[in-house]
């Protein structure tokens, strides 16, 4: 697993949301937007509070990509690894609750109120294994870090 650090973390929050890739059966990549989240040093998570096409293609293939952007500055960060499913409901209880305390703390809007009042949120757990710049003058296809080859990552 990809320590995730604190600079990297710190661009998460700030940017106060992010995208998740997936892919399924069908070969058709899904981008959905997270702002429902928590970035741990080990792992970032995300509540789903619909259970559509991303929960779906994380059924079948829990590879996904996690991406964060500035567009003013022209920096971001893209993250490749694997997702899974919080189970044990204590847990599960204590990082939706603290999600979803930081979220509203950042926004108000009556829509974010409205879903942080949902209790079938799935908590997903993201376990980077490959972190990549977005920068446009550096090398996007060169890893920041890894614990894997990235090259074979998704070879058939």
């Amino acid at each position: 697993m990809v320590k995730i650090p604190n600079d990297i973390r710190e661009f998460i929050e700030e940017q106060g949301i992010f995208v998740v890739g997936t892919m399924g059966l069908n070969n058709l990549p899904n981008v959905s937007p997270r702002i429902f989240f928590r970035v741990d040093e080990n792992a970032i998570y995300w509540l789903d509070f619909f259970k559509h096409k991303s929960y779906k293609n994380i059924q079948i293939n829990p590879w996904v990509t996690v991406s964060v952007f500035n567009k003013d500055d022209l920096k971001g960060f893209q993250f490749r690894g694997i997702v899974s499913y919080i189970e044990n409901e204590s847990v599960k209880s204590k990082i939706r609750e603290s999600i979803i305390k930081k979220t509203l703390e950042k926004n108000s809007s009556e829509k974010i109120k409205k879903l942080s009042e949902k209790k079938e949120a799935q908590v997903i757990q993201f376990e980077p294994k490959v972190c990549y710049s977005l920068n446009p003058e550096e090398f996007s296809d060169m890893y920041i870090g890894s614990d894997i080859d990235s090259t074979k990552l998704f070879q058939k």
